[in-house]
């Protein structure tokens, strides 16, 4: 994606991981942020808990259960998570940095990079 702004790289990174947030973790967020800051993408999705879970977590023992399922899925998408940014950005993800909170209903994903995109980019 040589040549494309800070806002083209947001918006394409947002479309992509709400695409795989959906095909790949079976869930749909109601909005979607994306933000780049030199060697980071961070992502944060807004409502995404469907009722059963918004249901489940009103006690401590399912707010647990919903917290623990959505870490362990995370954890096992980390490789394609990975693939997809490179291919999306020509960058090598360092690390992934994953945290849902359930009361919110928000998951946020930072992903460090190899590269400053700020610095290599027209931003």
């Amino acid at each position: 994606m040589d040549g494309k702004t800070k806002q083209e790289i947001e918006s394409a990174v947002s479309e992509a991981m709400t695409k795989f947030l959906k095909e790949q973790l079976g869930e749909q967020a109601e909005a979607a942020i994306v933000q780049v800051a030199g060697d980071t993408i961070i992502v944060r999705f807004k409502g995404v808990m469907p009722p059963a879970e918004r249901f489940l977590v009103k006690n401590q023992e399912g707010m647990k259960l919903i917290k623990e399922l959505k870490e362990k899925l995370i954890e096992r998408a980390k490789p394609l998570l990975e693939v997809m940014i490179k291919n999306l950005i020509d960058a090598e993800v360092v690390d992934i940095h994953s945290s849902f909170d359930p009361g919110a209903g928000e998951r946020i994903e930072i992903f460090t990079l190899n590269r400053n995109l700020e610095k290599t980019r027209e931003v």
